[in-house]
């Protein structure tokens, strides 16, 4: 990775390190994304405290491709610049992770801090040649890989044999399988590929439109990549007024990307006012601002050169106003700015064939008059203001739709709904609901309710919908809707697991510990969003309604066994309809709801976050929802993390769910941390077996087990996993027995970065 000639690296100079340091860390920036490439050793060296310090950002991006070795002390270093950056961070990024980095990432508790790995290289070899290799993986490209722990082989790019995974993957990716699958925000996305050449998924730069109307104003905001799937028709439909486009998020631009935004530029300038384009990054500046690019109405208002500051050692892009540099911009002179954290002098970076463009941008204007402060104030705050979304609707076809759409993805704040992704599973918020919904289509005559008029608590009546709504002070209120049913009995027994679902959901939205996300929410947020999927294609299906119904029925057994009393016992209200279809027979929908004190909501937020530690490891309570996954799951805990110690000697790994220690049933986190301490001080006083019962992954679940000595001499030899029941995996896979974990990762074999175009 080379980054673009206008954005040559400088030293980042940390006090105390000397001249010629172990460790290099070369820092690029724009706007609110800061980049850190890190080269060398990471030990006592790297004094992190001092260095996070320093550092603030919307988004940090730590690239650690080059990273050759961390050792002991280090490993502190850099825990504490983690978690100091954290601080002052709002998102973490890691990509290009070397081998060294996902060793630690495997061994060393919060490793990563808050933050998340895109992209990591993953150690081949070829026996042809005897060449090693490295490919870099990304996590959302490559999810199911990553995921299924099962490396394939690839030609070798020396002599095109074939090349194999030259580790162990279940403890290479044992870390990295419980990642969370997620998307580069359009802006870092943009960053990444287009300023510094970083490899990013074509999702990554898939382009985003962002719509928001306010009076006369249309504001739009694009991110990613200007392709030829830009779709300047929809875009320019209905287009009035004055307009401002936000280009700041646009990364590479191709050919036939110039000519669809050339061709929206002509089919809106007949019906606007103005057209003012705002962010202009270089590139875009250099290929899309000729005077036969803007046409008769467009203008820049503002747009980005490279600036570098000597004594902070860093390379950003900083935003210069058109009108207010205009007298110097007719010279192709750049004006001279000022560091906003040191106040040194800044040197602009931008190449002299970009300068030589600036004297034909116009003057921006309103008709021929000067721009007014208010109308300058406008731009500035739409181009922080954020998409406002409310209340919570879970419903199956609106959550559906909002996914669909192919490359590019619109979100119209002046429409009804967006999505966003929130604890590993998708909500729909909606502006607006309906008071009196009408009645659900294919169902037939209403003949008779519950009550005569429906309950005002009822806002949806989409058949297998849930949702939540916030009541004062913290509390909740969730509502299930049933499928059609045989009986009433049936409706409101099926809309009953549906809230209590959606109960489950909106705790899981209120826990914002990212590592939860990763270790627990990641686990079943696939299968729910699978099923309610199938349900929502196919409504007639019976079996995709079994799925969905058995599914929830499992989810309420969990909250129930673990919630600790916190959840009702029955609804707070019910009501069912019935309806005639037409063919004699009679059939109902049933609604419930469930309301949740603000106390019993912090109490299930806090059973469900909070770890206990044993042995080594730190488990949560197993989340209600992981039934969605596992629907045999009644009780359990859920590792989080495996450190040095016997259960990660034993095979354990983050993820698994335990189920049992020494035959004893667990029921949550906290019986998890009792019966593993107790099961190991009895063994060690009296030897024996350390059998501990997991679900690792889908199938049957699986035993580990290995010998323990007593504190008494006793050569007892020491034995492998049992294989898992039920004739899952071929008889089950072996356990790794006690071996020392800090051999596995010592004596590889090193190897070049691999180009990641490969």
């Amino acid at each position: 990775m080379d980054p673009a000639p206008h954005q040559q690296p400088t030293v980042v100079g940390i006090p105390g390190v000397p001249a010629a340091p172990k460790l290099q860390i070369d820092k690029f920036a724009d706007g609110g994304i800061v980049c850190l490439r890190l080269s060398g050793t990471i030990d006592e060296a790297f004094e992190g405290k001092k260095l996070a310090e320093t550092l603030k950002a919307q988004t940090l991006v730590l690239d650690l491709g080059d990273i050759r070795k961390v050792s002991s002390f280090g490993i502190r270093e850099w825990v504490d610049f983690i978690n100091g950056v954290g601080k002052h961070s709002e998102r973490i990024v890691l990509v290009e992770c070397a081998p060294k980095i996902v060793d630690q990432l495997n061994m060393v508790a919060n490793f990563a801090g808050n933050g998340r790995v895109y992209s990591f290289y993953a150690p081949y070899h070829c026996d042809y040649c005897d060449k090693d290799d490295r490919v870099l993986y990304q996590i959302d490209r490559d999810f199911e890989v990553i995921k299924s722990m099962k490396p394939p082989q690839r030609p070798c790019s020396q002599c095109g044999e074939m090349q194999y995974f030259n580790e162990d993957p279940i403890t290479f990716f044992s870390y990295l399988a419980g990642a969370e699958k997620f998307e580069l925000d359009p802006d870092v996305a943009a960053f990444l590929s287009a300023k510094l050449s970083y490899a990013v998924s074509d999702s990554a730069r898939k382009l985003r439109i962002d719509k928001i109307i306010d009076g006369r104003t249309t504001f739009v905001r694009l991110g990613g990549d200007l392709e030829k799937s830009f779709p300047r028709e929809k875009l320019a439909e209905g287009m009035e007024g004055v307009v401002i486009v936000d280009v700041a998020g646009i990364g590479k631009i191709e050919p036939a990307g110039a000519a669809e935004w050339r061709g929206f530029l002509q089919m809106v300038t007949p019906g606007v006012e103005a057209l003012y384009l705002t962010g202009v990054q270089p590139t875009f500046l250099d290929k899309l601002t000729r005077p036969e690019d803007l046409g008769p109405k467009a203008q820049v208002l503002s747009f980005t050169l490279p600036y570098t500051c000597a004594t902070c050692s860093t390379t950003a892009g900083q935003l210069i106003d058109v009108e207010e540099h205009f007298d110097l911009l007719k010279f192709a002179t750049p004006p001279d700015l000022k560091c906003p954290d040191c106040k040194t002098a800044l040197v602009c970076a931008a190449p002299e064939g970009l300068l030589t463009h600036l004297p034909t941008l116009p003057r921006p204007s309103n008709q021929g008059q000067p721009l007014t402060s208010d109308f300058k104030k406008l731009v500035a705050e739409l181009r922080t203001r954020k998409i406002q979304v409310k209340k919570v609707a879970t419903t199956v076809a609106e959550a559906a739709a909002q996914q669909k759409g192919g490359g590019v993805w619109l979100a119209f704040t002046a429409a009804a709904a967006t999505v966003v992704l929130a604890g590993g599973a998708f909500f729909a918020y909606q502006s607006f609901i309906a008071k009196q919904p009408s009645r659900g289509p294919g169902r037939g005559k209403l003949t008779a309710a519950s009550v005569e008029q429906r309950p005002a608590w009822i806002t949806s009546d989409t058949s297998l919908a849930a949702y939540c709504s916030d009541l004062d002070g913290g509390g909740l209120q969730c509502v299930g809707v049933s499928g059609l049913s045989p009986t009433s009995d049936d409706g409101i027994d099926e809309a009953g697991d549906a809230a209590l679902d959606a109960v489950a959901g909106a705790i899981a939205s209120r826990i914002a510990d990212p590592g939860w996300r990763t270790r627990v929410g990641n686990l079943f947020a696939q299968a729910r969003q699978a099923k309610i999927a199938a349900a929502d294609k196919d409504p007639n299906s019976v079996s995709a309604r079994r799925e969905v119904r058995d599914a929830r029925r499992a989810v309420t057994k969990v909250l129930r066994a673990t919630s600790g009393g916190a959840v009702p016992a029955a609804p707070s209200e019910r009501y069912w309809e019935e309806y005639d279809n037409g063919s004699g027979s009679k059939q109902f929908i049933g609604f419930a709801t469930y309301t949740l004190q603000p106390a019993e909501v912090k109490r299930l937020v806090e059973t469900y976050k909070t770890p206990t530690e044993a042995l080594g490891a730190k488990a949560m309570t197993v989340f209600p929802q992981l039934a969605w996954r596992y629907p045999e799951l009644q009780r359990g805990a859920v590792l989080v993390s495996v450190d040095k110690g016997e259960l990660r000697d034993l095979g354990l790994a983050p993820s698994y769910v335990v189920l049992e220690v020494g035959g004893r049933d667990i029921r949550d986190a906290a019986a998890f941390a009792q019966l593993a301490t107790e099961e190991m001080t009895r063994l060690k006083a009296q030897g024996g077996t350390l059998a501990i019962e997991v679900q690792a992954g889908d199938g049957d679940p699986r035993v580990f087990s290995s010998q323990i000595k007593s504190d008494k001499p006793v050569d007892t030899p020491q034995s492998g996993g049992s294989g898992g029941r039920g004739g899952g995996d071929s008889g089950g896979r072996g356990g790794t027995g006690n071996v020392n974990v800090w051999d596995r990762y010592g004596g590889g074999k090193g190897g070049g970065r691999e180009d990641p175009t490969q």
